[in-house]
């Protein structure tokens, strides 16, 4: 097994696991971790792996993702831009059936099929 711990990274390798290899990297961590203080313990069935943070408080997530929903303050900007943006952000996040929503959405918008939200209320 190779590791290399990082503040802001982890890799290790796994070699000749039952005749194959194996990887584990996180290019860039949440937050900071001590690299000195990491732990790695193999089982026969699992592998633990302890990363200490450098400073407390609690992580959402392992990896670092930028944020994607944050507006952009560009006063010159189109505010619709910032619309579309999400709406693309959306896009290429979701599921199968996201993407599928919105192209509906999309294309039924602009053929005039745009749906009553309060169709059957009146």
């Amino acid at each position: 097994m190779e590791t290399d711990i990082k503040p802001m990274f982890i890799d290790m390798k796994f070699h000749d696991v039952q005749g194959k290899n194996y990887r584990c990297a996180i290019p860039k961590l949440n937050k900071e971790i001590v690299p000195d203080k990491c732990k790695v313990v193999v089982k026969p069935t699992r592998v633990i792996i302890t990363l200490p943070k450098a400073s407390k408080g609690n992580w959402l997530d392992l990896h670092f993702k930028e944020d994607k929903l944050k507006p952009n303050l560009d006063k010159d900007r189109d505010p619709m831009a910032g619309i579309m943006d999400l709406m693309k952000n959306m896009y290429d996040d979701g599921d199968d059936e996201m993407k599928r929503t919105i192209a509906k959405a999309w294309t039924d918008a602009r053929s005039g099929k745009a749906a009553d939200p309060l169709k059957g209320r009146r």
